[in-house]
């Protein structure tokens, strides 16, 4: 480990960052939370940066909310202006982090494609949502210009109880009302908290890898197949369906670009450099997420 090992985080009070804390101090990094409101950084000394072994930026206004003007302008801001100003500040530091971790989101490929995608599948803007990804990664142009290792963690659903989709699906899981959501058919790409967690840190300490990951696991699950893993670890039945117009009526676009998306993705990068998940397939994942 370096000796100064300094870990500038934004983001910290969310799902991730809580995680991501815990363990990096178990690690023995220092963890320094840079608070994000308005969509810039705010109240951090700039002398906190300097010399720091990295940047993990993981801040932004939520997705999970109805999709107004207002709110569609908060979402993008806070991603694109506010990783512009991280990363224009980077690249002046005289000593500079020798890696900076920006999340970024599957959709940066689209929101429905036929084929298995990896790190060199060609991006598509399809929707809002590509728009505000393929907006965030473009934002640390500074940052990558300088020099600076940049990685942009491409995220699938992330499953803990603690926070995000597997958190709002469980009441009526528990209750057995649970069941497909849409035609069921669509893909969906998901990695556990605690191996995403790991991925990060990973990353961390292999300087080979930069440029878009794919931070997933490597089981692509249907939403029927899902429903059935979840049911089956809460011992409930999962067979009441949520059809496509009832979704597309009570979230919009939001649901459209998430639950009725299909994209199916591989962890290609972090495999092939010798990454290990610890629960790779659903069904071990799964009973892991719910103490999560």
């Amino acid at each position: 480990m370096p000796a100064d090992s300094r870990i500038i985080l934004t983001g910290a009070s969310g799902l991730v960052g809580k995680a991501l804390t815990v363990r990096l101090e178990q690690e023995g990094y220092q963890v320094v939370p840079i608070k994000w409101r308005d969509a810039a950084p705010a109240n951090f000394d700039v002398r906190q940066l300097e010399g720091a072994t990295a940047v993990i930026h993981l801040a932004g206004e939520k997705i999970a909310q109805r999709w107004t003007p207002s709110a569609r302008e908060r979402i993008l801001g806070s991603r694109k202006e506010g990783t512009i100003a991280l990363a224009e500040t980077l690249a002046k530091l005289e000593h500079k982090p020798r890696c900076f971790i920006s999340m970024s989101g599957l959709n940066r490929y689209g929101s429905s494609r036929h084929e298995l995608l990896d790190e060199n599948s060609p991006v598509k803007i399809e929707g809002f949502l590509s728009e505000v990804a393929e907006a965030w990664e473009n934002a640390t142009a500074a940052a990558e210009s300088a020099g600076i290792r940049t990685i942009h963690l491409r995220t699938g659903m992330v499953l803990a109880a603690s926070g995000g989709a597997l958190k709002a699906m469980l009441p009526a899981f528990r209750l057995g009302l649970g069941g497909p959501l849409g035609p069921g058919t669509q893909r969906l790409s998901w990695i556990r908290l605690g191996d995403l967690v790991d991925l990060i840190i990973w990353v961390l300490a292999h300087e080979s890898c930069r440029g878009p990951l794919n931070a997933v696991a490597p089981q692509v699950v249907t939403q029927a197949g899902f429903a059935r893993a979840l049911g089956h670890a809460l011992r409930r039945p999962a067979i009441l369906p949520l059809p496509a117009w009832l979704i597309s009526l009570l979230f919009g676009a939001l649901g459209r670009e998430t639950i009725l998306a299909d994209l199916a993705a591989s962890p290609a990068r972090a495999l092939e450099g010798g990454f290990k998940f610890k629960t790779p397939g659903l069904a071990e994942a799964l009973p892991l997420a719910l103490g999560e």
